[in-house]
């Protein structure tokens, strides 16, 4: 009311000064009041539209914060990242259903991807972006030194530790016929946190030359070694960098080896294994160790019973796999690997 007063008067001035006649002076107020009145209107039409957004947005965001109050978990969403692969449709299928069947039992939503590389995975436990991995078995104890991941399971036949190995695999028709063949050749090893693609071949390969006063690093420079190596990014990368011809041997995973002949993507024939590894622990799955117990027991229970042959790939003749339990004192030798070539970040 007192900007409108004070207009009032600025009206009268202006009568009182260019002498407007008594009617255009009321109808030049009414006209100018009009105005305010539509200028206050339209502020206070604003302000309701504003506030109403402002409420909806708390409606949403307590919508949000009632699911996730309603978990007791404090998340709304459990994520889960996996190292590199070669997905397929059925694979990525699978592996939803499963993230499906997991969000019911644990009764919160679950995602999964797959990172760029080991090093991302392991990257998004340590900085909560994910609260479950897929790993390997060293991208594991990289994870549970610098991520707090504490491993859950690992996937095997039942009654094993889901024990796998490294192949040191070349073309058939190479004339490299063991580790001490291997130098002065090109070779593809598959990422640095690789258990069976890196970590193991290297250093087996080092201990097959103990006079040569390697490094491990050594191992990944060209010319020092190996004519030249390369990362490939995953296991299907590194076989098919042999099968192609790209390279004159490979690290890969037994498992990955045998997969790929089994689909068809590899002719057995065309290969030849030229060095296989002592077992490895399984590749496990690994959750945050700081989130919940009850969380955790139930994420736990959940993979242990779970049992979808289609997911495991049983076949006839051929034992299951399922998710089965390993004591996480079976990856210390990797640690210990870890520290004889001081690989710590």
């Amino acid at each position: 009311m007192r900007k409108l007063y004070w207009n009032r008067v600025n009206v009268q001035f202006l009568s009182d000064k260019f002498k407007i006649s008594k009617g255009m002076r009321k109808s030049f107020q009414i006209h100018r009041e009009f105005i305010i009145m539509t200028v206050l209107l339209g502020a206070a039409l604003a302000i309701s539209t504003f506030a109403g957004c402002s409420a909806a947005g708390q409606t949403t965001s307590g919508a949000e914060a009632q699911a996730t109050a309603e978990n007791g978990y404090g998340l709304e969403e459990f994520v889960m990242v996996m190292i590199p692969g070669e997905d397929t449709e059925k694979s990525i299928q699978l592996r939803d259903t499963m993230a499906e069947k997991m969000s019911e039992a644990i009764g919160i939503p679950v995602t999964t991807y797959r990172a760029t590389d080991y090093s991302a995975a392991v990257e998004a436990m340590r900085t909560g972006n994910a609260q479950l991995a897929y790993l390997g078995p060293f991208s594991y104890v990289t994870a549970r030194e610098r991520a707090g991941a504490e491993c859950l399971v690992v996937q095997g036949e039942v009654g094993t530790k889901g024990g796998y190995q490294s192949y040191i695999v070349v073309q058939a028709d190479s004339d490299i016929q063991s580790l001490e063949d291997l130098q002065g050749k090109t070779f593809a090893f598959v990422d640095p946190e690789s258990t069976s693609g890196n970590v193991i071949p290297t250093d087996e390969i080092l201990s097959a030359f103990p006079d040569l006063g390697l490094t491990f690093d050594d191992l990944h420079t060209d010319g020092k070694f190996f004519a030249s190596a390369m990362f490939a990014g995953s296991q299907q990368g590194s076989l098919q960098a042999v099968v192609q011809g790209n390279v004159d041997a490979a690290a890969v995973a037994s498992s990955t080896y045998e997969n790929q002949i089994e689909e068809g993507l590899v002719n057995e024939e065309d290969l030849r294994i030229i060095h296989e590894s002592p077992d490895i622990p399984g590749s496990p799955i690994a959750i945050q160790k700081d989130l919940p117990q009850e969380l955790k027991d139930k994420v736990k229970e959940f993979l242990l019973s779970y049992d979808d042959p289609e997911y495991f790939g049983d076949e006839e003749g051929k034992e299951p796999e399922r998710f089965v339990e390993i004591s996480d004192s079976d990856f210390d030798y990797l640690q210990d690997l870890k520290d004889k070539y001081n690989l710590s970040d």
